[in-house]
């Protein structure tokens, strides 16, 4: 019995620790939208012109995260930079 026990909790602690790690794998493998470029894409469609910082603030989400995901959705073609570094903002193509 104590075999059984001892397992079963080695196997509910590792448990979120993995799900994390392939979920971070396969956020930048797969070719489909997670959830969080989804609401981002839907945020920059609701919200032209808007840039990360702003984003960020707006979100509540940390502004590296916002980065790699605004990354992600140009290197898909959904959107686009325009203007100048510091004014200019993303737009959905």
């Amino acid at each position: 019995g104590d075999i059984f026990i001892a397992s079963f909790r080695r196997k509910s602690v590792l448990k979120p620790k993995s799900e994390g790690i392939s979920e971070g794998i396969s956020e930048g493998i797969s070719e489909g939208l997670n959830e969080g470029l989804k609401s981002l894409l839907a945020m920059i469609q609701s919200n032209p012109g808007w840039n990360a910082v702003v984003i960020s603030t707006e979100s509540a989400v940390p502004f590296k995260t916002i980065e790699r995901r605004l990354k992600q959705l140009r290197e898909k073609g959904l959107i686009e930079f325009r203007g100048s570094k510091k004014t200019g903002g993303y737009f959905a193509k």
